[in-house]
C-alpha cells in the first residue's frame, strides 16, 4: 500500500489532507506537525470528508513516517522548510514532492535546496495552483498574446509580498515566458506585518515587465473596501476576473470563472502523478527561478532592514 503524508498541520495542511482524504485508493496517510492541538483539528477536519473510511495517522515527528513515500506535501512556514527537507530526505524515499509557497525566505537556502533535490530522484512540484484552475487554463487558451499583455491584480491588504509569487507564475504561464524584471519603486516604504508572526507584507505596487514588453502589476492598498480585481488586457481583449464571485466579463460579456480550493486540488496533482508521473504545477527548478526573481527585489528594496516571506 502506498504512504502519502504532509508535513504542517495548518490551515492549509488540514486542506491538503481533505484533499487527499478524497483519494480513490487504499493508501496509508499521515499528518506530521510537533503541536498536538493543529493535529487534533487535522483529524476534526479529516473526519468531515472522509467518506471512503481512510485511517489518518497523526504524529509529531518526520522521522515517524515509512522509509518509502509516494507522495508528500510540504505545508510548513517559509523559515521551517530547509529544515524539514533536510529532515525527510535524511529519513525517507520519496517520489513526489509538493512544496508550499514561499518556498524560502533567505537566498542561500534555494542552493542549499538545490544541492539536497539534485542528489534524489524525487520529482518535486511547488504549489502555485492557478495552474491547475480550468477557469485559466480555458482563459490561456483563447488569450491573444500577439501584442502586448497587461495583467492587473488590485485590493486591499491581500499580501502583496507572500502572494506575489501566486500571480508571477500565473503571468509567467499565460504568456509562456520565463525571464522579468521587476520594479519595486512604487512599493510604500513601511513594512506591515503579516498575519503570520515573524513575516513581513508590503503595500503599494510592484511592476514586473517581460523582454517582449507584457506587464504585471500588483497593488496592494492599505485602506478601502474594494475586493481584489484582475484584469487582463491587450490590444483586442479585455478580461475581468472576479475570482470570489466566480464570475470573468471578457469584452463586455458575462462568463462563469469556477474557482477551485485547495481541498479539491490535492487529490487531482495526486492522480495526475500516478497517471502520467507529471502533473499541471510548476516544477521545482523553474519555481526556483521565479522565487528568486522575487527574493533579490525584495532584498534590494529592504536594504538594511529584515524581514522574512511566508
Amino acid at each position: 500500500m502506498k504512504n502519502i503524508a504532509i508535513i504542517g498541520a495548518g490551515q492549509l495542511g488540514s486542506r491538503h489532507l481533505q484533499a487527499l482524504a478524497k483519494i480513490n485508493e487504499d493508501v496509508n496517510l499521515y499528518i506530521v506537525d510537533p503541536s498536538e492541538q493543529s493535529l487534533a483539528i487535522s483529524q476534526q477536519r479529516f473526519e468531515e470528508v472522509n467518506l471512503s473510511n481512510k485511517k489518518l495517522i497523526c504524529t509529531q515527528k518526520i522521522t515517524d513516517l515509512p522509509k518509502t513515500l509516494e507522495f508528500i506535501v510540504i505545508s510548513t512556514n517559509s523559515k521551517q522548510r530547509l529544515g524539514v527537507l533536510k529532515v525527510l530526505f535524511a529519513h525517507a524515499d520519496v517520489k513526489y514532492l509538493l512544496l508550499e509557497k514561499f518556498l524560502f525566505p533567505s537566498i542561500y537556502e534555494y542552493s542549499e535546496a538545490a544541492s539536497i533535490l539534485e542528489k534524489k530522484s524525487s520529482k518535486v512540484f511547488v504549489n502555485c495552483a492557478r495552474r491547475m484552475w480550468l477557469s485559466y487554463q480555458k482563459l490561456k487558451e483563447n488569450l491573444d498574446t500577439t501584442s502586448k499583455i497587461q495583467l492587473n491584480v488590485t485590493g486591499v491588504n491581500w499580501n502583496l509580498a507572500s502572494n506575489a509569487i501566486h500571480f508571477l507564475d500565473l503571468f509567467l504561464y499565460l504568456i509562456n515566458e520565463k525571464e522579468a524584471i521587476i520594479d519595486t519603486s512604487l512599493l510604500e516604504n513601511e513594512l506591515m506585518e503579516n498575519k503570520r508572526p515573524g513575516y513581513i507584507e508590503f503595500a503599494g505596487t510592484l511592476t514586473i515587465t517581460t523582454q517582449n514588453g507584457h506587464k504585471l502589476i500588483l497593488t496592494s492598498n492599505k485602506a478601502g473596501e474594494e475586493p481584489m480585481m484582475i484584469t487582463i488586457s491587450s490590444l483586442s481583449q479585455y478580461f475581468e476576473i472576479d475570482e470570489v464571485n466566480q464570475r470573468m466579463m471578457l469584452n463586455g460579456q458575462k462568463h462563469d470563472f469556477p474557482m477551485y480550493y485547495q481541498s479539491e486540488l490535492t487529490n487531482r496533482v495526486y492522480e495526475q502523478l500516478q497517471q502520467t508521473g507529471h502533473c499541471q504545477l510548476v516544477e521545482y527548478e523553474e519555481a526556483m527561478k521565479e522565487h528568486l526573481l522575487l527574493l533579490n527585489a525584495f532584498n534590494e528594496f529592504l536594504g538594511e532592514r529584515e524581514g522574512a516571506i511566508t
